[in-house]
């Protein structure tokens, strides 16, 4: 009877905990495990055990990069990986073993694709050119993988070829670029907008389409209802704004191009808007504090009234006393 366990056995009982927990779905636990069989095969004599001290940490660097799923997690096991033999079988659960050397630049790029932030228009409008250049980059490392799918795309839920993301990084990256200048310089920005959509065939709908609308109100122009200049972007230079428009409006100016009255709105240019809005502003502040005078003052007359009502009531309050003491 053995009293003590050799390191062999030790090493063997963490390594199946840390498969059976992996086998389970229980990745952090599977993590915890495979850390327990490295440090037995850092310490032990056991040449053996001692040599595959490299490929279990490998596989709780993996584990914990699927768990945390962090450009810095799937770089660290990558270069764990990349100490192995490249074309050493790894067993990662998925059908088949893939060779470390193609397993190696998986991770390398899963590090890159989640170093990106999860696209959306509404997070696109808060990007700067920094995250636009780093799309492009991306974009392109991914476009030279080919067609190519990843090894672990269904552990990273990303089921595309690779070039395909790249293709949507590109496009990503002129839509951030395109945001930031569109008012400033329409021109270009079309010109934007046009190179994303021949990128972006395999974008999310609501990426298309608003593509497709910013690029349908970029190209109108008109002129200002106030200043005449022209002007072009539809709500990006130019804004829509309520106008009392009877027939004869419409009839003598309905059809002025490029003038705009469109269902009781005018076509009024960003600077007369702001100009108008401003003063307005202005204004409603200015008959606000007036308003709020005129309220303290009333308030000053009504508290002196009533102060003295109250000084009054007080008199007839002490008088009435003395009387009534005085029949006593």
């Amino acid at each position: 009877m053995h009293l003590f366990k050799s390191d062999r056995e030790k090493f063997e009982n963490e390594l199946n905990k840390a498969l059976s927990e992996r086998n389970k779905g229980n990745l952090e636990s599977a993590v915890k495990y495979f850390l327990n069989a490295y440090e037995i095969a850092l310490k032990t004599k056991d040449p053996e055990i001692s040599k595959r001290a490299e490929e279990i940490l490998f596989y709780a660097l993996f584990y914990d990069a699927l768990v945390k799923k962090t450009a810095e997690s799937f770089s660290k096991a990558s270069q764990q990986c990349k100490k192995l033999d490249p074309s050493r079988q790894l067993d990662i659960g998925l059908a088949g073993k893939p060779i470390a050397g193609e397993l190696c630049r998986d991770l390398e790029i899963a590090s890159m694709i989640v170093s990106l932030p999860e696209f959306s228009i509404d997070v696109a409008r808060r990007m700067d050119e920094s995250l636009a250049s780093k799309y492009e980059e991306i974009g392109s490392k991914l476009l030279a993988e080919g067609s190519r799918r990843l090894i672990i795309e269904d552990y990273l839920k990303i089921n595309d070829p690779l070039s395909t993301i790249g293709f949507r990084f590109l496009g990503y990256s002129r839509i951030v670029r395109a945001l930031k200048i569109e008012a400033d310089n329409p021109a270009k920005a079309m010109e934007l907008y046009s190179e994303a959509v021949a990128y972006l065939q395999q974008a999310p709908a609501e990426v298309k389409k608003f593509v497709d609308s910013r690029i349908g109100k970029l190209s109108k122009t008109t002129r200002c209802w106030v200043c005449h200049r022209e002007i072009q972007g539809e709500e990006i230079n130019y804004i829509y704004l309520p106008a009392s428009i009877n027939k004869y409006i419409i009839e003598k100016y309905g059809n002025d191009s490029p003038y705009i009255i469109n269902n009781g709105t005018i076509a009024v240019c960003r600077v007369c808007y702001t100009m108008i809005y401003n003063l307005s502003d202005a204004l409603a502040k200015n008959y606000y504090e007036q308003a709020m005078k005129a309220l303290q003052e009333v308030e000053a007359r009504l508290n002196a009234r009533i102060s003295i009502l109250e000084a009054k009531l007080m008199s007839l309050s002490v008088q009435a006393g003395r009387r009534y003491y005085m029949r006593d």
